[in-house]
């Protein structure tokens, strides 16, 4: 019997917000005991910046190594950093977990610094880190 991936919806104000969460992958071999949420980050979110990262993660529980790619390093660096907090379980010694980092800005344009990001996790391999684009500033 295959196990699915748990989704989980959060309304995160703040960064830091950590959970214990248990969901396994597809092939019963990785899951996650421990998350932490990530926020949009403050930079990235002035700049209007966007992408896909990919976390290459080798793991035997904690995180050994976490490497991104595919977005500028703004979002590259944020993603490695939310990643190592997290702790893996698995059936195999040591091993490989991508982890997808989507972040997108949609919606109404806020003057807040920066507005609340929704955070989706679909585990252990995807998180969706969503924000309403910052108000346009005159010169």
């Amino acid at each position: 019997m295959t196990k699915q991936p748990t989704r989980l919806v959060f309304l995160c104000a703040l960064l830091g917000f950590g959970m214990q969460a248990k969901a396994w992958s597809a092939d019963d071999r990785v899951c996650t005991k421990h998350i932490l949420a990530p926020g949009y980050p403050r930079l990235a979110w002035q700049a209007q910046v966007t992408g896909t990262v990919d976390v290459e993660v080798a793991a035997d529980g904690s995180v050994r190594s976490a490497v991104g790619s595919g977005a500028l390093n703004l979002l590259n660096h944020a993603a490695e950093e939310n990643v190592r907090q997290w702790i893996f379980c698995s059936t195999a010694e040591g091993f490989k977990q991508k982890v997808a980092y989507v972040c997108r800005l949609e919606g109404r344009r806020e003057d807040e610094q920066p507005p609340p990001t929704v955070v989706s996790f679909d585990l252990p391999d995807r998180v969706e880190v969503v924000s309403h684009p910052p108000a346009p500033h005159g010169y």
